[in-house]
């Protein structure tokens, strides 16, 4: 009786999690931005007064961030390992005139509840066209001990889609992380023709290339950090310059776009103070990423006005 008694607590103790500490409330981020006359700045604000507690308002709640996955996701948009082409994926207005285009890998996926935000307000049509750890640049990288071909032949074939499209803008990203299968004795020069060879490809349909560079990364899984450390979520915090994953690939697209004409995006301050270069877990009443290295699906679609700043003028210019 009491073995079975003590399997019982057991298994109950398993199926219902510890209680996690929180603080007060926090002004809920995508209202704050919604409403500011300066996205931007109002973010910079909430950005330096991140809280060392979880808001008792956090949204989604912590255990259900990891799972929380944006409709690319959902409707097999984002593609896998294997794949060299992608579904038909259209959102926003199909009729609209003006296409704005989202392409890269996983770290082009995490923008797009912002871009479906933007695409919604402004009318866009939005077409997705993203692949697991495959980058934008125009080389072949190493994946699962291996060159990476599937990724060389969909980025063929995605940016011959994009061209026939016309789109105004072409918003590009990919993740920092990834090796060369033929690493080059000057990687810079590498990765900079890589970039540039595909920012040429994409201009020959006449659109816009924005170029947003990789999102700063958090220190281990934030998520689980802040689970463990919900009154003192400092001790989860990264901080620049050591939260950029690699720099020389930031400067090999900055180097592209230069010899280009394409646009950079960096958010940066978008996800760490500027001031003391400190990146929270979260910030006013959002988690910031959903695991090691990507956005939380709902901070994206907070910054939806953060990243209109950057893009309407691309696209109204087209």
């Amino acid at each position: 009786g009491l073995s079975a008694g003590a399997t019982v607590l057991a298994l109950t103790a398993a199926a219902v999690p510890p209680t996690i500490e929180v603080g007060g409330p926090a002004p809920v981020l995508a209202q704050e931005l919604a409403g500011a006359a300066d996205p931007q700045a109002r973010l910079a604000e909430l950005l330096a007064a991140s809280s060392g507690s979880l808001p008792n308002n956090l949204a989604p709640a912590l255990p259900k961030v990891k799972s929380s996955r944006s409709a690319v996701y959902r409707d097999g948009c984002h593609v896998d390992y294997d794949s060299t082409r992608n579904p038909p994926c259209v959102y926003g207005n199909r009729a609209s005139s003006r296409t704005v285009v989202l392409f890269g890998d996983s770290h082009a996926a995490q923008w797009f509840p912002a871009l479906q935000g933007l695409a919604t307000e402004r009318g866009w049509k939005l077409v997705s066209l993203t692949k697991a750890s495959c980058k934008v640049a125009g080389l072949t990288i190493i994946n699962r001990h291996k060159p990476y071909t599937a990724c060389d032949t969909w980025r063929s074939n995605a940016v011959a889609r994009i061209n026939a499209l016309h789109p105004a803008l072409v918003v590009v990203s990919s993740s920092d992380a990834g090796d060369p299968a033929e690493p080059a004795d000057d990687t810079l020069r590498q990765w900079t023709t890589g970039f540039e060879d595909t920012f040429r490809d994409l201009g020959t349909s006449g659109a816009h290339v924005a170029a947003l560079l990789d999102t700063p990364w958090p220190k281990g899984d934030p998520v689980d950090c802040a689970a463990d450390n919900s009154l003192q979520l400092h001790a989860c915090a990264n901080h620049l310059p050591g939260a950029i994953h690699d720099a020389t690939r930031q400067s090999a697209i900055r180097g592209a776009a230069a010899a280009t004409g394409a646009a950079v995006v960096d958010p940066r301050p978008w996800v760490c103070a500027v001031r003391t270069g400190i990146c929270p877990v979260v910030v006013a009443n959002t988690v910031v990423y959903r695991d090691e290295s990507h956005l939380s699906e709902a901070y994206a679609a907070a910054l939806t006005p953060v990243l209109a700043d950057s893009l309407d003028r691309l696209v109204g210019s087209s």
